[in-house]
C-alpha cells in the first residue's frame, strides 16, 4: 500500500472512531473533490448538476463511513458511491433502462464486526461545507460573467449593491422598463444554465421597478 492510501486509510479510521470529524473530512473533500467532480463531468453533466453531484457524493460518504470495511482501498468504494449518485439521477431523468442496480451505502454488518460505527452530527452544517459554498460561489460567478454586458451590470447593481430598478437606470442611462427587462432576461440565463438553487442566490435586492 502506497504513503497516500495509508494516509487516506488513517483518516478514514479517525473518522470511523469519530475523531477530529470536520478536519478529516474536509481532508478527504480536498483530496478527492476534483476526482469526483470529473467523474460527473465526463458523464456529460453540466456545471450545476456535476457540482449538486459530487456534493450528493461526499454527502454519502459522511453518512455511510462507517459501513466501508478497511480491507479495499478507499477510492474503489468513494466511486461506487458516485455511481450511485449517478444513477439515481438517471432514474430521475427516466433513463433507469441504463441504470443498474443500485449498490447500498449502508450493507448490513455482521454480527462479529465490531468495529465503531462512525455516527455524523446531526445538527450543524456538513464538515467541509465551505468548500462546496466556494465551488457554488466560483460557478455562479463565472456565469454572470458570462452574461451581455449590460445585463451583466444591471444584476450586479441590484443584487450586490442593492440598488432599485429606478436607481440603476439613473446610472446606466437607461429606462427602468429596459433595466427590468435585462434584470429578467439575467435572472432567466442563470436559472437555464445553472439550474433553480443557484437562481436563489440572485434574488431581487429591492423591487426593480421602483
Amino acid at each position: 500500500m502506497s504513503d497516500a492510501e495509508d494516509s487516506i486509510q488513517a483518516i478514514v479510521a479517525d473518522l470511523q472512531a469519530g475523531r477530529a470529524v470536520e478536519e478529516n473530512f474536509r481532508l478527504l473533500c480536498d483530496r478527492f473533490h476534483r476526482p469526483v467532480y470529473r467523474f460527473f463531468a465526463k458523464r456529460g453533466f453540466p456545471e450545476a448538476d456535476c457540482f449538486d453531484l459530487t456534493q450528493e457524493t461526499f454527502l454519502g460518504i459522511y453518512r455511510g463511513i462507517g459501513s466501508f470495511r478497511r480491507d479495499a482501498p478507499f477510492t474503489i468504494w468513494l466511486f461506487r458511491v458516485a455511481t450511485n449518485a449517478y444513477r439515481k439521477r438517471l432514474r430521475r431523468q427516466g433513463a433507469s433502462k441504463r441504470a443498474g442496480d443500485e449498490v447500498a451505502l449502508d450493507p448490513a454488518r455482521g454480527e462479529e464486526d465490531d468495529r465503531p460505527v462512525f455516527q455524523p452530527v446531526a445538527k450543524g452544517p456538513l464538515p467541509g461545507a465551505s468548500l462546496f459554498q466556494a465551488e457554488r460561489a466560483r460557478l455562479l460567478r463565472e456565469a454572470v460573467h458570462r452574461l451581455p454586458d449590460q445585463m451583466r451590470k444591471c444584476l450586479i447593481l441590484n443584487v450586490y449593491h442593492e440598488l432599485k430598478g429606478r436607481e440603476i437606470a439613473q446610472l446606466l442611462h437607461l429606462s427602468p422598463e429596459t433595466v427590468k427587462v435585462h434584470l429578467f432576461q439575467a435572472r432567466r440565463h442563470l436559472h437555464k444554465a445553472l439550474g433553480p438553487d443557484f437562481a436563489s442566490h440572485i434574488q431581487d435586492r429591492g423591487e426593480a421597478s421602483s
